[in-house]
């Protein structure tokens, strides 16, 4: 089964669009209301929707966000005052008109929005079918068709480490014999940019492997490289994303911020270290020791231009992102190549090798920022072994 890789479009979607128009990378793209009002998408070409999905993004039905604001089905507008109670008798129309704009669009599949709720309870399940999802099989059932849906599943890391929570939710997403598929959410409140701990990569794993097992195509959001680990799931669609609010799911995005914040320092994805390095760090690397350099660094039109320009980049020029999307697509184009066992032992050689250059450039010595050291990697080699044992092995 092939692995499809979508990018999670978020601010400067154009950048996006251009990885996937011009250098046709990735397979086409999860677009967001949040970030493109509703005549930016329809003025996006017909060939480029169809190849694409509607992500709703009802995550925060009263979010203030104005490009939002331009749906007249997002909660927030079709209800003059939100309120779950109000939303509830509107909740049909809303499904209705949501579901004409996708048809209308021609993108490649339906999704079915979900209201992001990061309590572990039981109510989880009534609220998102009450909210959304039985009013949107409603609708989908007037119109027919045979275009794919997908139902949306935002939920937290908590809820995927706790074992019973887990089966009650694959119990759930398994139960609706109209939908083809589910998109996956996961919130993941961590203080690293790189996912951490085995446990919940393996939980993560796990989930995405029994619901695909079920016969739904499962598509896993707002990814950053762990995506690498997931092509381990036969028939996945992966997603990346340009700034981390599109590599790590949030309600941050939804929320109208006044405090002023500072811009990150601009980083370059390095592919043999599996992570982003701080650019001025990486530099050092290539300024010092070019034998080293060669082996963590992959070249990249864009990136020979970032390297090359008077001035270092900056976070929000588009160089070094669209280096990223290259050398990711890449990389999971290979891997998808190849049989599960084979994928497997690459991808455990992959986190190998990113661990013994992290030692090299050590030995320099230069002590990378702790976002861009390799102490991700042994939790990740954790959490696929254990998978494959438990899982894949044959």
């Amino acid at each position: 089964m092939s692995i499809k890789i979508l990018h999670q479009v978020g601010h400067n979607a154009n950048w996006n669009i251009d990885s996937f128009s011009e250098e046709q990378c990735g397979d086409g793209l999860i677009l967001s209301p949040v970030h493109q009002d509703m005549p930016h998408v329809q003025e996006l070409s017909q060939s480029l929707r169809r190849r694409s999905l509607f992500d709703p993004q009802y995550y925060l039905p009263n979010s203030p966000k104005a490009k939002l604001s331009t749906y007249p089905f997002f909660p927030g507008q079709i209800s003059e005052v939100f309120s779950t109670v109000n939303f509830l008798l509107l909740a049909l129309e809303s499904a209705k008109q949501c579901v004409e704009f996708q048809i209308e669009q021609q993108f490649e599949g339906i999704i079915i929005p979900a209201r992001f709720v990061d309590q572990m309870t039981t109510q989880y399940f009534d609220r998102q079918e009450d909210l959304t999802v039985k009013p949107f099989l409603t609708a989908l059932a007037a119109v027919g068709g045979s275009t794919p849906v997908y139902l949306t599943v935002p939920i937290t890391s908590a809820m995927l480490i706790d074992d019973g929570f887990q089966q009650q939710l694959l119990n759930w997403a398994t139960g609706f014999q109209e939908i083809s598929g589910v998109y996956i959410l996961v919130a993941d409140n961590r203080p690293t940019k790189q996912i951490r701990s085995s446990a919940f990569l393996f939980a993560y794993l796990k989930f995405a492997h029994e619901l695909s097992n079920a016969g739904l195509s499962v598509i896993l959001g707002h990814l950053n490289t762990e995506s690498i680990l997931f092509s381990l799931i036969e028939g996945v669609t992966l997603t990346f994303g340009t700034f981390e609010n599109t590599r790590m799911f949030s309600l941050d995005k939804f929320i109208d911020n006044e405090e002023e914040r500072r811009g990150p320092k601009a980083r370059i994805y390095l592919p043999a270290l599996l992570n982003w390095v701080r650019y001025e760090q990486a530099m050092e690397i290539r300024n010092d020791n070019p034998e080293l350099w060669d082996k963590v660094y992959t070249e990249t039109v864009h990136s020979q231009q970032a390297i090359a320009a008077a001035a270092d980049p900056a976070f929000n020029q588009p160089g070094l992102y669209k280096h990223h999307f290259l050398c990711l697509a890449e990389q999971l184009k290979e891997l998808a190549g190849l049989p599960v066992q084979r994928r497997f032992d690459a991808i455990r050689a992959m986190i190998k090798r990113a661990a013994e250059l992290h030692a090299q450039i050590e030995d320099m010595p230069l002590d990378l920022d702790p976002h861009g050291n390799g102490e991700h990697l042994g939790p990740w080699l954790d959490a696929i072994n254990r998978f494959y044992r438990l899982y894949l092995k044959s």
